[in-house]
């Protein structure tokens, strides 16, 4: 992370009068590969995000994020500009007796004796260059902190504030890549689309409401005028004792205008941090979430372990264990292994398990 404050200054000064812009640059790269059962996947990935900010000097700081790269497994296509592809339309001409119209002298030779068919002839009709997209997310959201809170509007806006499972401690993408999603699984309401949030603070308790004018999730929807389906979301933090505390509650207004509610906590527990949590869904089948995760440190190695049970009505229970270790090698960087484990599976022929091995660099 590298703060360009003396360049910004200068062309901020020389352009618009005023030196109180920032701009945060941040990049980052991941080698990975993940051994689960006799297939071998590699993977390279990395990120390239940029974010800019102004004091305008009343009061308010105005955050705005700009260009964000990424290109990693869960980025479909090569996450930056996918590849052009050209289409051509054929059609099949069929030529019969074309003749050939050659000199003869012989009198009883006709022209008959010249002629040919053609068949199956593939004649080109139309080309058509389908174009490249972009997947930048691109100046998507931009907020205005006061000292009453924090107001953000945002074209993508995620507010899965209920989601509160603290099972999974693994941090790749491609950890649990084809592992059989299992025979329960976890659906929580639209929680992504158009829309805003807020962040306060009330007493001691951290405060956060969100509400999507169109929760047509990764759609950058613009036009939020006509029919739509909107969400609203709440979340809370507070301490309790020696616990920190988090609920969070999500109703999308849908047909069926599905709830999710969710709790965790956290405490110091021997040499490390125990977490629970718990999720309740009905936004498919009603779903209910069970979760813990415990995270230490051994010696210069960071080590977390977590375990979640989701009972689906319905369909068996499935339960994960996943896993993560850590070790920083220098300035930035870092190589970890993760591993997952999963029982009641949805398919029987299904992948239960996988480990991975990565190295992260931080630029």
């Amino acid at each position: 992370m590298k703060k360009l404050i003396a360049i910004v200054s200068v062309l901020a000064a020389g352009f618009v009068g005023t030196a109180k812009a920032d701009i945060t640059m941040s990049a980052g790269s991941n080698l990975e590969v993940q051994s689960i059962g006799s297939s071998t996947n590699l993977s390279i990935g990395g990120s390239l995000g940029f974010a800019f900010s102004q004091d305008l000097g009343n009061g308010v700081t105005v955050t705005m994020s700009g260009l964000s790269f990424g290109n990693d497994v869960s980025v479909s296509g090569d996450g930056i500009v996918s590849a052009s592809t050209l289409t051509n339309g054929t059609s099949r001409v069929h030529l019969a007796n074309v003749e050939l119209l050659t000199y003869t002298n012989e009198a009883t030779k006709s022209d008959s004796y010249n002629s040919v068919s053609f068949s199956n002839v593939n004649a080109i009709t139309s080309s058509t260059l389908a174009a490249g997209s972009v997947d930048s997310d691109a100046f998507e959201a931009i907020s205005f902190t006061t000292a009453s809170g924090t107001l953000t509007y945002a074209a993508d806006l995620d507010v899965d504030y209920a989601g509160l499972g603290v099972g999974d401690v693994t941090t790749s993408d491609l950890a649990d890549a084809n592992v059989d999603a299992g025979s329960s699984t976890l659906t929580t309401s639209a929680h992504d689309g158009n829309g805003f949030s807020y962040s306060t603070s009330v007493g001691g308790t951290a405060l956060t409401v969100g509400y999507l004018l169109d929760n047509s999730g990764g759609s950058d929807m613009i036009d939020t005028s006509g029919t739509f389906n909107s969400t609203i979301a709440v979340k809370a933090a507070l301490p309790l004792g020696p616990l920190s505390t988090t609920i969070g509650y999500t109703q999308d207004d849908n047909t069926d205008k599905n709830t999710t509610m969710g709790a965790s906590a956290s405490m110091a527990a021997g040499s490390g941090t125990l977490s629970i949590g718990y999720v309740t869904s009905d936004a498919a089948t009603d779903t209910t979430e069970m979760s813990a995760a415990y995270s230490t440190s051994l010696g210069a190695a960071a080590v977390a372990v977590g375990y979640s049970t989701v009972d689906t009505d319905g369909a068996a229970n499935t339960n994960t264990i996943t896993g993560r270790i850590s070790q920083s090698v220098g300035t930035g960087a870092s190589v970890f292994a993760e591993f997952v484990n999963r029982t009641g599976k949805a398919s029987s022929t299904g992948e239960g398990s996988s480990l991975l091995l990565g190295s992260s660099f931080a630029f």
